[in-house]
């Protein structure tokens, strides 16, 4: 697993995701406010709401890519906080992903209906149960493994704190819905910690000592 790669990725798909989201998907995002704006807008644009809940999915599976590929090269496999830490990445990114394609496949199949308004909700509410859940364990997950690489790792601690920041950001994501504005932080933090590992040619060696 070739981690500069999975970061030069996910750095990119974090920024393309998250202009995305603040600009061509706003209208579609707004949960609090007049239902028929955001439902009109759903019903014109459904290849936009598509488009943008495929590139979560990706994005998704980069930030799972970034944080096993470091598992893999630093952190001994047979110690179980390592076990957990993998267990939590996979818990984080399998609700995040059902909870996306909840919002893909279940929304647009719900405005025609005479009774969107009073669907609209339940699907909102199960969509933003399942992400917000994500995002916890993806956090806890994220900050775990970034806390780990600062203590086990030859990595450069002031950088591998962004992980960890975009990691504690994330957590209480279920506890601040529908007003995710945090996430933006986090997805700095993220993006600057990925541009770090992704603009060098190879990491540093787990076992500098024998090099």
């Amino acid at each position: 697993m070739k981690t500069p790669l999975a970061a030069r990725l996910s750095a990119l798909l974090t920024v393309v995701v998250t202009l995305y989201a603040v600009t061509v998907m706003r209208p579609g995002l707004r949960l609090v406010g007049v239902l028929f704006i955001r439902q009109g807008w759903l019903l014109d644009n459904p290849a936009l709401w598509q488009l943008g809940l495929w590139l979560w999915m990706v994005a998704i599976f980069c930030w799972m890519w970034v944080l096993i590929s470091l598992l893999w090269h630093y952190l001994p496999a047979h110690r179980i906080s390592t076990m957990l830490e993998s267990g939590l990445i996979l818990i984080g990114a399998t609700l995040s992903i059902t909870g996306t394609i909840a919002w893909m496949g279940a929304l647009p199949a719900a405005l025609p209906l005479t009774t969107a308004s009073e669907l609209m909700p339940i699907v909102d509410g199960l969509a933003l149960g399942l992400l917000g859940g994500g995002c916890l364990m993806s956090g806890i997950a994220t900050a775990w493994v970034a806390a780990d690489l600062m203590r086990l790792a030859p990595l450069p601690r002031r950088w591998t704190a962004f992980g960890l920041v975009a990691g504690l950001l994330m957590a209480p994501t279920p506890f601040l819905l529908p007003f995710p504005w945090h996430l933006l932080v986090a997805a700095a933090a993220w993006t600057l910690w990925c541009a770090f590992l992704g603009a060098r040619r190879r990491l540093p060696s787990a076992y500098p000592e024998l090099g």
